[in-house]
């Protein structure tokens, strides 16, 4: 499968993408999730790994541009905003100066779940997503991008409470891991609590 390529529809309206107030704090932990090597490109030049935080009160959410893995760093513009979706068209209206991550729809299906989710990131790590397998944690079977996947990450939390399982393997995408929270911290915290998981188990 190949990430960064949008097979969801896009109505997108060329502009410059609206301020938003979270911008720094995204792009502060963008940059230690590509220190890492959680955010970036594989050899063969594709690009993985996405970030969004969703405007507070509001339906519509930023999220980072398609295939700006490789980047260490993102400039204002390179974050897109959504300002709506149609899940039933499978259907993306976003505005800015390229156009938002491949994504976009699976971001927007997690802050459907719950009106106080406000941050999402999506990265990969192959030990980590195996690890995840392993210890069947909660996961989606489909592929990235599709209508599948949209559905299967509303079943995970029709009877769970999101902020106690905030975390999910893609087990059809691979490597890809998600997680979530009320706020950039509790998402990254989430993130690095696996990665503790993970190092605990390999000692």
């Amino acid at each position: 499968m190949i990430d960064g390529v949008i097979k969801y529809h896009v109505q997108h309206r060329n502009s410059k993408t609206p301020d938003f107030a979270q911008y720094t704090e995204l792009e502060a932990l963008r940059s230690r999730l590509f220190s890492l090597g959680l955010i970036g490109e594989t050899p063969d030049g594709i690009g993985y790994g996405n970030l969004s935080f969703r405007n507070k009160g509001e339906r519509s959410f930023t999220i980072t541009a398609t295939q700006t893995g490789k980047q260490s760093k993102l400039n204002p513009a390179e974050y897109i905003r959504i300002t709506d979706y149609d899940f039933d068209t499978f259907t993306v209206f976003s505005e800015g100066e390229f156009k938002p991550s491949s994504e976009a729809l699976s971001h927007a299906m997690i802050y459907e779940v719950h009106p106080d989710i406000q941050a999402v990131i999506h990265i990969h790590a192959r030990p980590l997503w195996q690890m995840m397998i392993d210890t069947h944690t909660l996961a989606t079977t489909a592929e990235y991008g599709t209508a599948d996947m949209v559905h299967e990450i509303a079943n995970l939390y029709q009877s769970r409470d999101p902020f106690k399982h905030n975390a999910f393997v893609m087990k059809g995408h691979e490597d890809g891991i998600i997680t979530f929270g009320k706020g950039i911290k509790e998402s990254e915290l989430k993130l690095y609590q696996l990665i503790q998981q993970l190092l605990l188990n390999t000692q």
